[in-house]
Formats: C-alpha cells, sequence, structure tokens
C-alpha cells in the first residue's frame, strides 16, 4: 500500500508500456545515411523495455541491438507529416509498394532523436511498418512515453534500473542470448586501458556468484536486485554506511522502525516541520516494507544497508518536492504574473550571421514547452507577394512564412494547452502584411485571437487575461495603429485579399517554391562592412514612429542603438489581429504608470534593460506587476551566445527571449526553471513580484519585508559516476539569487579527495560534523533564488550540472542528479549531498525570536514582576524598547520626535527596537509553517492505512475464491485441447488447415474461462472503486478538520500578539511616565508631555494591531485558496484513480484474451507442424501470470510460475 500512498501524491509516474509493445513487431529501418542510401531498408524487430526507458531495435541480420533512449525522443511523426528518405521512393517504386495500397507514408514512422534542439544536428530515424495503424499506435505512443515528465525527471535509483535495462537487452549477444562479460565491461569502464578498473569490475561480479559460462551472463540471471548489489560494490559506499551507524548505532545491522522514524524527521526538522510523530511512524513503517520487497526475511528484522540507499535513491527521497513537477501552480492570474519560456530568432540553427533559417527549428523550440517564438518578417527577394522569414541585413537564406505557420499550428499545443505569443518583426510592405494577416486567419482558425475577451476588454482598468483564459490561443505580438490613424492600406486592397480562398495558401508551400531559393542580396553597406563590428537587427520596440522600409528616407542615416532597426509601419489588416500585447516604444516608468494600460509592452535590449535595473529597479518591478517586458541579446552576440536571464526575472521581467540552439549556462537555467509546472511554459512568479504598491526593492541588501530569509549550508558529500571515463575534479556549487545576495559570495568550488573510478569524494568528514564548506548566510528573497550544481574535470570539461529553485528544495540527506546541457538525467551521474535550510534571524535577534518561535517554552515575565523591577531601573539603558514603528505610522513618528526633542535621555535606538524586532519576528510571517500546502502522507492516519490494508485483504480473497475454478477450467480447456489433437491425428495423416481446432467445446471451454476472468475481475473492480471512494472521503474530511485546526491557530497566534502589543504598550507609558517626571519640574509641561505620550503609544498600538490583523488575513486568504486547491486536487487524484482502476482490470482482461490467442495459435501451429502439443506431459500455466494481476496468495504464487 506504501506505493500506492506515494502515486498519490503526484500524478505523473513512470512509463506504462502495453504488453504487445514489448513484444518485437516486424519493421523496415531506412539508412540514416543521406549521402550513400542503400539498395535494400535494414529488417528489424522493434520493442520497449517493461519500465519504459528505451526502445530496442534488433537488427535481424547482423543481429546487432540499438538501445534508442525515449526520453532523447524529440518528435515522432507518420503520415502527411513525414517525407521519405533519400532513395526511398525510388525502392518503394522498384518493389510496387503503396501503389495499390495504401500510400507509403501511412505506414512510415520518423523519428528525431538527439542532445540538442538544432534540427540539422539530430539524428532522423526512419521505419516502415505493415500497415497504417500498426505505424500510428508506434507514433502516437513513443511520443507519449518519450514526453512523460517523470521520464524527464528520474531518481537515482530510477537511472540505475535504466541502465539495468540497457545492460540486459543492448548488451546481449543475440546468438547466444546472453551477456557477454567483455559487454558489460566496455560498458561500464569506457577507458579499457583503466586495468584497476577493469580489474574491479570483474572481481566483483565473481562475488555475485552469477552463472557465468563461457564469459557469459544469463540476463535472467543478472536481476537488478544482483545488478543493485554490483553497484554498491563497486561505489563502495563509505558515506552510507557512516550515515548508516550514525543512525542505528556502531556496528548497526537493521534500523527498527523508531529508527528511521527519527531519521525521517531530522529530513524536515529544519524547516520546522510539524508533522505529528505518530504519522512518521506509520511512513517508517511504509517505507522499511516498500524498499525491503527484495528481501523478506530482511524486512521481518528491519532496514538494511542496502534497503536505506534504495531509499535514499529514490524518488521518495529526492532533492525536489515531486509535486513541483506537476502542474502545481495557479494558472488563473494575469498573464503579467508569469514568467513565460521565450525564444530569440527561433528560425536560427547557429550563428546569427553564418546560421541558416529553419522551419524544423521552430517545432523543436515548441516542443520544450516555450511559449514565445520570433518571426522576423520580410518581402519575398523574388519581388513575389509571399513573405519570407529570415534574418535582416544578413546573408541568411529565408523560409516562407506560410510554411512556418503551418508548422506553428501543427506543434503550437502539442506538449502544452497555454496561450503561445507569435512575436513578429514585421519588415513588410502593406500589400504583404494584409497576405500575413489573411494566412494567419486561415491557418490557425478559431486558435487565434482576433477579438478582446469580453471578460477582459482591453482598457488599463482591467488586468491581463490569464492563461487558463486562453487556453489554446495564439497571441499576435505586432505594431498597432493608432484607432484614429489612417491605414495604409486601401480599402479596395483589403477586400480582394480578405476574400482570397484558402487554396492560396495551399500554392504557396509546394516544394519547387520553397527548394527553389535565389542567393541572397545584401545591404551594400553591410557587403562591405566586416562582420565582426557589425550590429544585427533585434527587436524594435524601442523606437518611436519608425517609418516604413520602402519610403524614400530609408537612405538616411541609421539610428544610433546598434540594437535597434526600423521596422514597417502596422496596416489595418495585421493591427486588427494584435490584442494584450501591444508593443509601444517605451517612453519611462512614470508614464507607463500614468497611463496604465496593462495591454501594452515593451521590448528591452539586454544592456538598456540593466541599466533600467541599475536606476530604477523598483519601477522595473511596478511596470512589470502590471505589464509585460521583453528581454532580448545585444546584436554584438553574433555566435548567439545566451545572457544570464535570471537577472532579469527578479525584476519579473516576464519573457526572456535566449537562442535555443546554444545550450550555455543561461539557456541551461532557463530550461531548469521552466522543467517544473509540467514543463508548461509558464512559472508563476512569486508574491512579492506581484503584490501592487509594495516597498519591494530587488538591490536592497536587507531582507525583504514580510519575508523570512534563509541560511543555507551544504556538505557535498560524494558523486556517483558508473559509465564515466573522465575523473569528476570539481564541483561548482552557485546560488542564483537577489542581487544583494550575489554581491556576498555565491559561489564555492569543491575539489574531490578521492576517485576510486566509480565514485569520487568530496567531504569525509562526519556525519555528525557541524562544518559546511558550502554556506550562503542570508537568501533574502528564497522564491527567487536557486542553486546550480555543475560538476567538471581537471581540464575544465563539462560531465553534468542540475539546476534547482530553492524553493522547491527538500532539506536533509539527498541525491542530486546530474542532467547533460539539455537538461534530461544523466545515467546514473549523481552528487550525495547534505543540505540544511533555517530561517535567517540576525545574531542581535536571535533570544527574541526563540521566544516567539516557542512561546510555550519561554514564558514571559510576570506583569507585576515588570513593573516591580521597572520602578527599580534608573538607567536609560535598562527601559523597555518603545513600541513606535518607523515608516508604519507617520503620526507617531511625528509625536516621537517631539517627545524625543523633550527627553533626551530617550535613546533613538531604543525607539527602533519594535521595528528591529518584534513585527519581522511576528509568527505571521512564517507563511512556509502556517500556510503549509497538505500532501497526503501529512493527513494520512491510522485508520486509513489499515481501512487500505483491509482493502488488500479483499481481493486477495477474491483472488483465492477464484484461483480453484480457474484451474479446474484451464484443466478442461486443455483437456479440449488435447482431444481436438488426437481426433485430428486419428486417420493417420496431417491435417491441411488447423480450423479442426476451433471445435465447439474448445470455443465453449474458452468462453467459460474468460467469463470467470471476467467475473473476478469486476468483484475486484467494484471493491477498489469503493475503497477510493472511502478513502478520499476520509482524506476530504480530514484535510477540512487540518485546516479548521490551521485557521484557529492562526486566530490564536493573533490574539496572543495583540496581547502582546497592549502589554508592551502599558509598560511603555508607565516607563515614560517615569522618565517625564524625573527630567521635568514644570507640572504642567509633565501633564502635557504625558497627554502627548499616552496618544503617540496609543495611535502606536493601533498601527500595530492594524498591521497584524492585515498579516492575519493575509495569511488565512493563503490558507483558503490551499484548502480550495487541496480539495481541487484530491478530486482530481479521486478520478485520476478511479480511471486508473478501470484501465487496470480492462488491460488485465484484456491480457488474458490475448495470452489465450497466443495459446490458440501455438496449437494450431503444432496440429499443422505435426509437433506434440503438450510436450513432456505439462499443463499450461496461463492462471499463473493473470492470478498474479490481482494479489495473488502466497499458496497461489508458489504453486504457479511466469508462462
Amino acid at each position: 500500500m506504501a506505493a500506492r500512498v506515494s502515486n498519490r501524491l503526484f500524478s505523473h509516474k513512470l512509463n506504462e508500456v502495453p504488453v504487445h509493445l514489448q513484444t518485437p513487431t516486424f519493421a523496415l529501418k531506412w539508412c540514416e545515411e543521406i549521402k550513400k542510401p542503400p539498395a535494400v531498408p535494414i529488417i528489424v524487430n522493434l520493442s520497449i523495455d517493461s519500465k519504459g526507458f528505451y526502445l530496442i531495435c534488433v537488427n535481424r541480420v547482423k543481429k546487432e541491438v540499438e538501445c534508442f533512449d525515449l526520453a532523447l525522443i524529440h518528435d515522432t511523426r507518420t503520415g502527411s507529416q513525414v517525407s521519405l528518405p533519400q532513395g526511398g521512393v525510388e525502392y518503394f517504386d522498384q518493389n510496387h509498394i503503396g501503389l495499390l495500397d495504401v500510400p507509403v507514408t501511412s505506414k512510415w514512422l520518423t523519428i528525431y532523436y538527439g542532445n540538442t534542439f538544432v534540427a540539422s544536428e539530430l539524428r532522423i530515424v526512419h521505419f516502415y511498418f505493415e500497415s497504417p495503424s500498426l505505424a500510428r499506435e508506434w507514433t502516437e505512443k513513443l511520443f507519449q512515453l518519450g514526453h512523460n515528465q517523470i521520464l524527464r525527471n528520474l531518481s537515482s535509483l530510477d537511472c540505475l534500473e535504466k541502465i539495468h535495462s540497457k545492460i540486459i537487452h543492448g548488451l546481449i549477444d543475440l546468438d547466444k542470448r546472453k551477456i557477454p562479460v567483455r559487454n558489460l565491461v566496455q560498458f561500464l569502464c569506457k577507458n579499457n586501458r583503466d586495468s584497476s578498473k577493469v580489474r574491479e569490475i570483474h572481481q566483483r561480479l565473481e562475488s555475485l556468484k552469477l552463472n557465468i559460462i563461457d564469459s557469459t551472463i544469463d540476463p535472467n540471471e543478472f536481476t537488478f536486485n544482483k545488478f543493485f548489489s554490483l553497484y554498491m560494490n563497486l561505489i563502495q559506499c563509505h558515506e552510507i554506511e557512516k550515515l548508516f551507524n550514525a543512525i542505528g548505532g556502531i556496528d548497526c545491522q537493521y534500523l527498527n522502525v523508531e529508527n528511521v522514524k527519527v531519521f525521517l524527521k531530522k529530513q524536515k526538522e529544519t524547516l520546522n516541520d510539524a508533522t505529528e510523530m505518530d504519522l512518521y511512524e506509520i511512513k517508517a513503517n511504509d517505507v522499511i516494507k516498500k524498499y525491503s520487497e527484495h528481501d523478506e526475511y530482511e524486512r521481518e528484522k528491519g532496514m538494511s544497508n542496502e534497503s536505506f540507499l534504495r531509499y535514499l535513491l529514490s524518488f521518495d527521497n529526492l532533492i525536489v518536492d515531486p509535486k513541483k513537477f506537476d502542474l502545481c501552480m495557479n494558472m488563473d492570474k494575469p498573464l503579467a504574473h508569469y514568467f513565460i519560456s521565450s525564444s530569440h530568432n527561433t528560425y536560427l540553427t547557429g550563428y546569427q550571421w553564418t546560421g541558416r533559417s529553419s522551419i524544423e527549428m521552430y517545432r523543436q523550440v515548441l516542443l520544450t514547452g516555450c511559449r514565445c517564438i520570433e518571426l522576423d518578417v520580410l518581402d519575398s527577394e523574388k519581388k513575389s507577394d509571399e513573405p519570407e522569414i529570415k534574418h535582416k541585413n544578413t546573408p541568411v537564406k529565408p523560409v516562407l512564412f506560410i510554411e512556418v505557420i503551418v508548422a506553428i499550428k501543427e506543434y503550437a499545443f502539442k506538449v502544452t494547452p497555454y496561450p503561445l505569443v507569435l512575436s513578429i518583426e514585421n519588415h513588410c510592405s502593406a500589400k504583404t502584411q494584409a497576405k500575413m494577416a489573411q494566412y494567419f486567419v486561415d491557418v490557425f482558425g478559431k486558435n487565434l485571437i482576433t477579438e478582446p475577451l469580453k471578460t477582459h476588454p482591453c482598457d488599463g482598468n482591467y488586468p491581463l487575461p490569464s492563461p487558463n483564459d486562453l487556453k489554446y490561443k495564439i497571441l499576435i505580438k505586432n505594431k498597432k495603429i493608432s484607432t484614429n490613424s489612417p491605414s495604409p492600406v486601401s480599402n479596395n486592397n483589403n477586400h480582394q485579399i480578405g476574400n482570397q480562398t484558402p487554396d492560396a495558401i495551399s500554392a504557396t508551400t509546394s516544394s519547387d517554391t520553397s527548394s527553389d531559393i535565389g542567393k541572397l542580396r545584401c545591404h551594400q553597406q553591410l557587403l562591405n562592412a566586416s562582420p565582426r563590428h557589425c550590429f544585427l537587427n533585434n527587436d524594435p520596440d524601442e523606437l518611436a514612429e519608425c517609418t516604413d522600409v520602402n519610403e524614400k528616407n530609408s537612405s538616411e542615416n541609421p539610428p544610433s542603438d546598434g540594437d535597434t532597426i526600423c521596422e514597417s509601419k502596422a496596416t489595418k489588416a495585421m493591427s486588427d489581429l494584435v490584442h494584450y500585447l501591444v508593443p509601444v516604444s517605451f517612453k519611462s516608468f512614470a508614464k507607463a504608470e500614468q497611463l496604465s494600460k496593462s495591454f501594452e509592452m515593451s521590448s528591452f535590449s539586454e544592456d538598456r534593460a540593466l541599466s533600467l535595473i541599475r536606476e530604477q529597479a523598483k519601477e522595473f518591478v511596478a511596470y512589470n506587476q502590471r505589464q509585460i517586458s521583453r528581454i532580448y541579446p545585444r546584436g554584438t552576440r553574433l555566435e548567439s551566445s545566451n545572457y544570464n536571464p535570471y537577472m532579469y526575472w527578479l525584476v519579473g521581467c516576464q519573457m526572456c527571449a535566449l537562442n535555443y540552439q546554444t545550450l550555455d549556462v543561461p539557456m541551461q537555467l532557463n530550461l531548469g526553471l521552466f522543467s517544473f509546472n509540467n514543463a508548461c511554459g509558464y512559472i508563476e512568479k512569486p508574491p512579492t513580484l506581484c503584490q501592487l504598491k509594495n516597498s519591494f526593492d530587488p538591490k536592497a541588501r536587507t531582507n525583504v519585508e514580510n519575508v523570512a530569509g534563509y541560511e543555507i549550508d551544504i556538505k557535498v558529500i560524494s558523486g556517483q559516476f558508473l559509465c564515466q571515463d573522465r575523473e569528476p575534479t570539481f564541483v561548482d556549487v552557485q546560488l542564483y539569487g537577489m542581487y544583494g545576495d550575489m554581491n556576498k559570495r555565491h559561489e564555492f568550488l569543491v575539489r574531490s579527495k578521492h576517485w576510486n573510478g566509480f565514485q569520487a569524494i568530496y567531504d569525509n568528514t562526519s556525519t555528525d560534523s557541524n562544518k559546511y564548506p558550502i554556506r550562503f548566510p542570508n537568501v533574502s528573497l528564497p522564491d527567487m533564488a536557486g542553486l546550480r550544481f555543475a560538476v567538471s574535470s581537471e581540464d575544465g570539461t563539462f560531465i553534468g550540472q542540475s539546476f534547482i529553485p530553492i524553493a522547491h528544495i527538500q532539506p536533509g540527506y539527498r541525491y542530486v542528479v546530474l542532467r547533460n546541457q539539455m537538461n534530461i538525467p544523466i545515467n546514473a551521474s549523481s552528487l550525495f549531498i547534505f543540505i540544511r535550510i533555517n530561517i535567517h534571524i540576525k545574531p542581535e535577534d536571535q533570544e527574541i525570536a526563540k521566544k516567539l518561535v516557542q512561546p510555550l517554552t519561554n514564558q514571559p515575565i510576570h506583569k507585576n514582576k515588570l513593573e516591580q523591577d521597572l520602578n527599580k531601573q534608573t538607567s536609560c539603558e535598562d527601559i523597555v524598547p518603545t513600541l513606535l514603528v518607523r515608516n508604519h505610522s507617520s503620526t507617531s513618528m511625528e509625536s516621537a520626535v517631539i517627545f524625543r526633542e523633550q527627553t533626551e535621555k530617550i535613546s533613538t535606538n531604543e525607539t527602533k527596537m519594535y521595528e528591529k524586532h518584534l513585527v519581522p519576528a511576528s509568527r505571521l510571517h512564517d507563511r512556509k509553517t502556517l500556510c503549509k500546502v497538505l500532501s497526503l502522507h501529512d493527513i494520512l492516519t491510522k485508520e486509513i492505512i489499515k481501512g487500505d490494508r483491509n482493502m488488500e485483504s479483499k481481493l486477495r480473497r477474491v483472488s483465492v475464491d477464484f484461483h480453484k475454478k480457474i484451474e479446474k477450467q484451464e484443466a478442461r480447456f486443455q483437456q479440449c485441447l488435447n482431444l481436438q489433437h488426437d481426433q485430428a491425428y486419428s486417420h493417420g495423416e496431417r491435417p491441411r488447415t488447423a480450423s479442426v481446432i476451433q471445435g465447439k467445446d474448445v470455443k465453449e471451454s474458452e468462453e467459460t474461462l474468460l467469463e470467470l476472468y471476467s467475473t473476478k475481475f469486476h468483484l475486484q473492480e467494484e471493491l477498489e472503486c469503493k475503497n477510493f471512494n472511502e478513502y478520499y472521503k476520509a482524506v476530504d474530511g480530514k484535510i477540512k478538520a487540518d485546516y479548521n485546526k490551521q485557521m484557529r491557530q492562526i486566530d490564536n497566534i493573533l490574539q496572543e500578539e495583540k496581547n502582546r502589543v497592549n502589554e508592551e504598550v502599558k509598560l511603555q507609558k508607565k516607563k515614560e511616565e517615569i522618565e517625564i517626571e524625573k527630567t521635568e519640574n514644570n507640572r504642567d509641561k509633565v501633564l502635557k508631555l504625558k497627554g502627548e505620550s499616552v496618544q503617540s503609544n496609543s495611535k502606536a498600538s493601533a498601527c500595530l494591531i492594524q498591521k497584524l490583523e492585515v498579516m492575519h488575513e493575509e495569511v488565512k486568504d493563503i490558507l483558503t485558496r490551499n484548502l480550495k486547491t487541496n480539495l481541487n486536487e484530491i478530486e482530481e487524484y479521486k478520478c485520476m484513480e478511479l480511471q486508473k482502476c478501470l484501465e487496470k482490470y480492462y488491460n488485465r482482461f484484456e491480457r488474458v484474451q490475448y495470452k489465450l490467442q497466443q495459446w490458440m495459435k501455438a496449437a494450431e501451429a503444432a496440429l499443422l507442424t505435426g509437433s506434440s502439443l503438450f510436450p513432456h506431459n505439462s499443463r499450461m500455466k496461463i492462471s499463473t501470470s493473470l492470478c498474479a494481476l490481482s494479489y495473488p496468495s502466497e499458496e497461489v504464487t508458489k504453486t504457479n510460475s511466469e508462462p
């Protein structure tokens, strides 16, 4: 049941591969060498491993195996989307394939595969199937499996299972059906000249006691458990042994429930986790049960060292909260409140000057989840009316505009349903623009936003619509003419183009048009200029009132800003399609705030934006709360390098457009950030960047108001690199955060102390040691900070990296899975780290913070005692601090100034004490603890767990009840087959047809057997569905009860802090009265000063209580939203589990039918060939795997085996 609970926490899970796709499927594979096409294709068998990691391609001629990593499959295509490879058409014509049958392309599968987004560098693999239905199924299933978010965010344990799958499927000798030891050694040890590593592998293999014959291993014997033991022996795991002994004691063999419970609690306690210990006990039991499944004997004793390591490597101990990979963010906020994945010069495959334009780049970029792509559109160089896409004023060859938008239409929502933005850089004449507009309308159809939503008119008083409001919609970002400006296009021309038929579109996409592109004519001055010193065109939104490129003044001096160039004037045809994203020339933040038009946006070069951040960071944040900004690279980045997007995310810039063809560090940060929230292309900005009229200053080096900073301490303990030939010498740990954070030390380089060929040791100190080599003492805004781990060799060669937002990090002992530049996990490469996260508190505030966080253990001094002590005090240094708060009440501060002028002995430092201590240290700031979004582990009770286990028992009982009936019916089915077989040979001649096997008795027996299975599965399905409904009803009630408890808790906190304020005010009044009487002799003045003191303290008290009440309401609002989110998630999980339950039993019944069909086919083959139906008097064992599908009893498990 632990496994089922774990699945409920997260809607994604590892691939479930249908049985028939795991069995070999006949196909023809076309050679990938374009220059030398073969005379005939290669005959192959295709299958997918049971875990869904690899597409296994077996060459039946050469007896070779190739494993295609499903995570590296970008796209799969069939039918009209594919283009036959060179030589394909001739081959099929000569062999008369597809002439009388269906078209060849409908039986074709093309796979785009590789470690890059650049289309020209991808492998393009072609397969031909026997039928269109097969091609279609493989096309759809491979895409679905390859784009599973879990496959792209594996745990270290999953990565090991992936390596094991490749070993048993990819290293096998097909003739012997064995794994040569030589192949395994070469796979694990890339550098065969390293004799010590080779010797180590041989020794460890011998210790596994495998039956190695002729230097080969039986893949059925080399199970994952054996492989895991090999892994442990190779990396040696000394650091895990230290941790194991620290938890259970020296020479401990097994961890008991109490040990595991304490460890799980310590993993969380650094973030003040308040989960009750009995729930940790439930989780500890589940962990021991789940990760000791490989050894029932061990499970009874506790958790062994191996089981403990399995848990540490698993998805249940991931460094990132797994829910963050799912769609976990609120998608109902205005567009301006999200970071949006954006591309720059999307059409380019390489350098800005010498790269090629490619339609395929749009497909590849959209498949990453990118939601803003760029189209630089120009008039055709062939003097036709067809718009083209290319980089203006460069020798880059163009591609046809119509072909690009047709590709965009096909791929716009293939991986994410959220709105897509087309950023148009328009250099076209009025006539061509009209044609562009018509193409947009005809191709995109209902997906195109042609008018504002009724709920969100384009008005300054309305915010932008949300991603949910614009699902499956395409937005055009293009210059828009003013409503009172005349259109450059005449009405007649508009009418003529507006009535163009769709046939005109198809006529422009012919292959000969796209292939017959003449040489490009550049501007004379650019031809004469040196590319090294020229600036390339980028977004022109900064320029005001650009003129048409066809006008006479186009020969005048170009603008001084090298990063910009004039666009053509907008036309009415294009303007009518622009809504919510109207690019305007940026004047100033004050002007933008005055106009307050949320639907207007501006683009900034990286340098211009950085200059604005230096001078007006707070204003930039306010601008981005209302409107959208787009940042693009400076024009001198000729090599298509990228700027650091983090610099601009910190002020809330939504669209940081990057060059996807360059997988540099900025691109890795971008891919890392947008891999969360189901990789949908939208990441919700933290509240600090979205709250209107706040005083947030991203450049400030102090803590952010109402936000608790983090202290982060890290130990990089070890690194595991199973298939690595270079020593991973360095680990670079980098902090990306607020500007103030990055002005301090934000990067640490850790060097390896020892390398055994498979594991590097970076920190060999004791687990109890409090020495942390990596320390970030104050991360001021954790929601906008991230950690990047990068591993490299001595010579700087890249080995792996991982970027993790700090808000998603789970502290404790964790494994960081390393990824390649494309953010895909690298096989079995990981870092074992310990990370501690605490709330940052200044040293001088530690004592008061401790009293506020733990009020029960730090009781306040009794009021009478305080008054007695106060009457004894005569020194100003001992006076209780004032309650006046700077910058929160101007009236109170004025009174305070007067008061200080008249009572000079009251220190000004004391008036700041309350501001420094009580308000920032209020427990209402601790949103992470008070507003915790519950997971099912948080709300599971013993009663719920017990109910689930009772359900398991009922399912097992049903399975046992039906087992004898099914076994009896299977025997009868076998007798019928034997009888039919014997009767067919009774005349002494071999039958010429197998139809006699389909006798009446056989059919009746088969139908009875299927009816038994159907009844059994139906009963189990009803039981499980009933249990789901009861389970989620209990969970729903527990969630509501817990949230009511949280509400009462914050009400109590508010009341306690109000009382504390009132008590402090009374004491302050008393203290000030004593001080006034000591320093002033004039009675009238004494009365006046006392009155002013009462008035100022009363106002300050009211102001502070009001602030606490506002904070209280904010926390209540968050709790209410969390409750709604939790209940919605529970409902979604319930529907999902019910659907999976129905699908599970349907698939099980389908598998029964499939197995019976396979048996019938085998019987028919035996009848025709004359072979024995049941050699050695064996009986068929269909029921074994089928019964096992539904919780088999121990007796069933022992008496049956897999067929």
